[in-house]
């Protein structure tokens, strides 16, 4: 991981730069840039929006680490908020729910609850929620809590898992066995090298593997990169196996390489689009200016004020 990028996603913790990202209106006017806005409205818009391009989506209601039971359902109120609002417009959208938004680092049973409050709201209009994975303290945690929310029938449930993380292939063939649909990403934390591969080629390798079996063996596998050479090989591993191009789909964030999600859609894969919004985005922000260098001259010279 390269210096800068450490840098940053160690910003993404620091409140003192916080209220100055957040305060300025240029780094503002960037961050909106990769999240759809602080209202439901404004994530509903994005929906909208990206249906109108052929796209479906995930919904996303920033918060993380909450401290205490109240909070959490205040932010598990939010999330049936926009559960009601996809059903209520017939949007193509499922939902991304962080567990310790809901509790887990505190109460698992809590967010167990809570969760399988807002799976069965979504599974009124067949909405997918997928649990975000989160820093390692809670990967464990968050793996065995969707084992029990599909053991306790929760069909539409599933979760995110880092090619990053040694422990993930593990992690894939376990979750696939209890028919879990799965979202495998790179991962955007900083992460010690006992547990995490460093370097891009061993990320990216990890990702190759689990990717490839995914599309072997899993249950609708949601392949969430920006990568060309990892897109393509998705392509041509599902098409040598004969997988359909309606049972698996690409994932791409909100506000990076419309054009390129453009252009698969036209040639018929399947796309959605990971779209975030709410007051609470700065860590977020700061994590998707950390993955990708282009954007951190951006950022830089923004925070600068030139």
């Amino acid at each position: 991981m390269s210096v800068l990028r450490r840098a940053l996603i160690a910003a993404s913790e620091s409140d003192a730069l916080e209220r100055q990202v957040t305060s300025r209106t240029l780094t503002r006017r960037i961050a909106m840039k990769f999240i759809a806005g602080e209202t439901l409205d404004d994530g509903i818009a994005a929906v909208r929006e990206v249906a109108a391009r052929g796209c479906t989506a995930t919904l996303d209601f920033l918060g993380e680490a909450v401290t205490g039971p109240d909070d959490a359902r205040s932010a598990q109120k939010a999330i049936l908020t926009a559960c009601q609002r996809i059903n209520d417009e017939s949007l193509p959208s499922g939902l991304s729910v962080k567990p310790t938004q809901m509790g887990l680092s505190f109460d698992p049973d809590l967010a167990f609850e809570l969760i399988g409050e807002i799976a069965t709201e979504a599974q009124r209009f067949d909405g997918h929620v997928n649990l975000d994975m989160e820093g390692t303290d809670v990967t464990e945690a968050t793996v065995a809590l969707c084992e029990r929310l599909r053991e306790a029938g929760h069909d539409n449930v599933g979760c995110a898992l880092q090619s990053y993380l040694h422990r993930t292939h593990a992690d894939v063939e376990r979750l696939t066995a209890t028919g879990a649909s799965l979202r495998l990403i790179k991962g955007a934390y900083d992460v010690p090298p006992s547990i995490a591969y460093q370097d891009a080629s061993d990320v990216d390798a990890s990702f190759e593997r689990s990717m490839d079996w995914l599309l072997a063996h899993g249950h609708y596998p949601r392949i969430a990169t920006h990568d060309d050479k990892l897109i393509d090989r998705a392509k041509r591993t599902a098409i040598r196996l004969g997988r359909s191009l309606d049972d698996f789909e690409f994932q791409m964030l909100y506000g990076v390489r419309t054009t390129l999600q453009d252009k698969l859609v036209a040639g018929g894969w399947r796309m959605r689009i990971y779209i975030p919004f709410g007051d609470e985005w700065y860590p977020y922000f700061m994590r998707r200016i950390a993955e990708r260098p282009a954007n951190m001259v951006f950022f830089l010279r923004a925070l600068a004020g030139s």
